[in-house]
C-alpha cells in the first residue's frame, strides 16, 4: 500500500515530465522525421526568445503579479536594437540600450502597480497595448531590413553541428542562473515570501513594493534580450512580432507548477511547460495540421492551464485548512 502511495505520489510531482515523454515518443511514431536533426535543429532556434519570457513571467508570477505586456517590449525593444545596428551604432551600445528599454517598462509596470495599488493584470493589458502602438506607429507596422552581419548572428551562429545555435547557449545559461538566483539568493527568497503574503513579507522587514518594482524590472530586461534575440533570428526589426507569446510563456508557467497569485513555482518547472508547450505545436506542425487549428488547440492548452491552476489552488487550500485543522487537534 504504502509503495502505492508513493508512486502515486511520483506520478503526481513529474506528471508534466511524463506528458512531455509521451507527446515526443507519439509524435516520433507519427513522423520520425521530429526527431530528425533538421527539426531539432529548428525547435532549438525557436525556443529561447519565449523560454527567456517564460523566466522572466514564472518570477513575477512567484512574486504575486502578471505582465502581459513583455512580448510588446521585446518587439519594441528588438525593433530599436535593429533600427540602431541599420544606422552603423557600436554592438555594444545597441546590447545594452536594448536592455534600458525593457528595464525602463519593467520598471514603469512595477512602478505604477505599487504606486496606485492597481491590478497587474489590467494595468499590463494596457501597457501592452502602448508598447505595441508606439513601436507600430514609429515603424509604420514596415520591417526594418539591412541589418548588418553580427545582429544575425547574435542568435543564428552554430555551436554543436545544426542542433544547437548562440541563441539556445544564452538560454541555456539564463536557466541556469535564474535557477540559482531564485533557489539560493535573498531576492529569490523574497519573491517567494512577498508572493506567499505581502503583509507577512512588510511586517518581517522586506521592502516588498521596492522588491516588486525590481522583479518587473528583470522581467522587462529579460523581454528586451528575448526581442533582440528574436529579431536576430529573423535577420530584420519586426515591430508586429511577439504577439501572442506572453500568453504562451504565462501558460508554460502555471503548467510547471507556477500559482497564478504567488508563493509557489519553479524555474525548472515553467521551462518543463513551455517545453511541453512547444514540442506541441512542433508536432502538430510536422503532421501537417492547419495553423487556425493549431490556434484553436493552443488556446485550448491556455485555458487547460488555467483549470489546472484552479483545482492546484482548491488542493493547496485544502492542505493548509487540514494543517490548520490538525494544530488544532493537537
Amino acid at each position: 500500500m504504502e509503495k502505492k502511495l508513493n508512486l502515486k505520489q511520483l506520478l503526481a510531482n513529474n506528471w508534466l515530465y511524463v506528458v512531455l515523454g509521451c507527446l515526443i515518443i507519439t509524435f516520433f511514431l507519427i513522423s520520425p522525421t521530429f526527431l530528425g536533426k533538421a527539426n531539432i535543429g529548428n525547435f532549438f532556434r525557436q525556443i529561447p526568445t519565449v523560454g527567456i519570457m517564460t523566466i522572466g513571467i514564472t518570477m513575477v508570477l512567484i512574486t504575486g503579479g502578471v505582465d502581459l505586456s513583455i512580448g510588446s517590449i521585446a518587439a519594441f525593444a528588438g525593433t530599436a536594437a535593429a533600427y540602431l545596428s541599420t544606422i552603423g551604432v557600436n554592438p555594444l551600445i545597441i546590447i545594452t540600450i536594448t536592455l534600458l528599454i525593457g528595464i525602463f517598462w519593467g520598471w514603469l509596470n512595477g512602478f505604477l502597480i505599487t504606486r496606485f495599488e492597481l491590478e497587474p493584470f489590467i494595468l499590463t493589458l494596457g501597457t501592452n497595448y502602448l508598447i505595441r502602438g508606439l513601436v507600430l506607429f514609429a515603424t509604420n507596422g514596415i520591417y526594418i531590413k539591412g541589418v548588418p552581419d553580427w545582429f544575425y548572428n547574435m542568435s543564428n551562429t552554430k555551436v554543436f553541428l545544426n542542433v544547437i545555435y548562440s541563441n539556445t547557449i544564452i538560454f541555456i545559461v539564463l536557466v541556469i542562473g535564474a535557477v540559482y538566483l531564485m533557489k539560493n539568493t535573498r531576492f529569490g527568497r523574497f519573491c517567494y515570501a512577498v508572493g506567499s503574503n505581502k503583509e507577512a513579507a512588510r511586517l518581517s522587514g522586506i521592502k516588498t513594493e521596492k522588491h516588486f518594482i525590481k522583479v518587473y524590472m528583470l522581467e522587462g530586461c529579460l523581454g528586451g534580450l528575448a526581442g533582440i534575440l528574436l529579431m536576430s533570428s529573423l535577420n530584420v526589426g519586426a515591430p508586429a512580432e511577439g504577439v501572442g507569446l506572453d500568453a504562451f510563456a504565462m501558460a508554460a508557467a502555471i503548467i510547471g507548477g507556477t500559482r497564478f497569485g504567488g508563493g509557489i513555482g519553479t524555474i525548472g518547472g515553467a521551462i518543463a511547460g513551455i517545453f511541453t508547450i512547444e514540442i506541441f505545436k512542433n508536432g502538430l506542425t510536422m503532421m501537417g495540421m492547419n495553423a487556425f487549428v493549431q490556434d484553436s488547440v493552443t488556446g485550448l492548452i491556455i485555458i487547460g492551464a488555467v483549470i489546472i491552476d484552479f483545482y492546484r489552488r482548491g488542493s493547496f487550500a485544502k492542505i493548509k485548512k487540514n494543517k490548520k485543522q490538525d494544530k488544532n487537534i493537537a
